[in-house]
């Protein structure tokens, strides 16, 4: 009984922290739309896609859900269209298929390559970390030497057994294992850059239960990172890649306002940050 009672509770949490999130980014959208047409099947997610975006954007390749008003896409090119250097969904090489990161910004003065991994509601979600069998193959990297190959290897099982026990968003630590890999593959072609890998992540605790999943994301993302810093230093790129982890978006745009754009940063802060304002 008492477990039914327990499994009860967590359904209407879910349900609550759903409802929460769905009010939110419908009132967020109206704050700087005049009217919201949905696709007529789900209550947030728009008719046209190209609306969820604050221009319309031009050779970006729209996610499946890019209508979603909670789709962390149209968050990442709201915040960065307007920025100098900007490629969005780049690509580094990994196996058959390539790594895409969300955003990439080149600071060609210092020549350092500023990846953000954007995340928004993604995180709410709970799974173990899992790899296909080609990670565990060494005769399918084809870009790195054995040594780097067998150390990669070790890591990401390394780090599948650290979070073996923890409830923790485990899609977007093995999406960050992949993106490492991908840019490491990508060191020889560029000899004189440098990498900084970001987790950029929605942060406004709009319920107590987001508030919560926004913080088991933080804590996974720091212990990430201490075993990325390690593996970076095992094979000796740590000096060209650097995992910078968990970082606030309110921060981030708050800080970054000259790189954003006074257009973006006025419509990002009056569409996602509006209740805590």
């Amino acid at each position: 009984m008492l477990i039914n009672v327990c499994l009860t509770n967590k359904k209407l949490n879910k349900m609550r922290k759903d409802d929460s999130i769905k009010d939110f980014v419908i009132k967020g959208f109206n704050k700087v739309s005049d009217s919201i047409l949905t696709d007529g099947v789900h209550e947030h997610v728009l008719k046209y896609r190209l609306d969820n975006f604050i221009t319309n954007p031009e050779n970006l390749k729209l996610h499946r859900w890019a209508a979603s008003l909670k789709s962390s896409q149209a968050f990442a090119y709201n915040i960065f269209s307007g920025s100098d250097n900007v490629e969005f969904e780049c690509r580094y090489p990994v196996f058959d298929r390539d790594s895409q990161i969300d955003v990439k910004i080149k600071d060609i003065s210092n020549q350092v390559v500023h990846l953000f991994e954007v995340k928004m509601f993604e995180i709410t979600t709970k799974e173990k970390i899992q790899f296909e069998d080609k990670y565990d193959n060494p005769d399918l990297y084809k870009y790195i030497s054995k040594e780097k190959t067998n150390a990669y290897i070790r890591f990401i099982n390394e780090t599948k057994s650290m979070f073996e026990s923890q409830k923790i968003y485990g899609g977007g630590i093995k999406q960050l294992c992949s993106h490492l890999l991908g840019i490491i593959n990508n060191l020889k072609d560029n000899e004189n850059i440098r990498y900084k890998l970001y987790s950029f992540c929605y942060d406004n605790p709009i319920c107590e239960e987001f508030k919560n999943d926004i913080q088991n994301y933080k804590e996974a993302a720091c212990s990430f990172k201490s075993r990325v810093d390690k593996f970076l230093k095992d094979i000796n790129v740590d000096s060209r890649v650097e995992y910078i982890g968990f970082v606030s978006a309110e921060e981030y745009i708050d800080k970054n306002k000259e790189i954003i754009g006074k257009e973006n940063y006025d419509y990002v802060k009056k569409r996602y940050f509006f209740e805590n304002k």
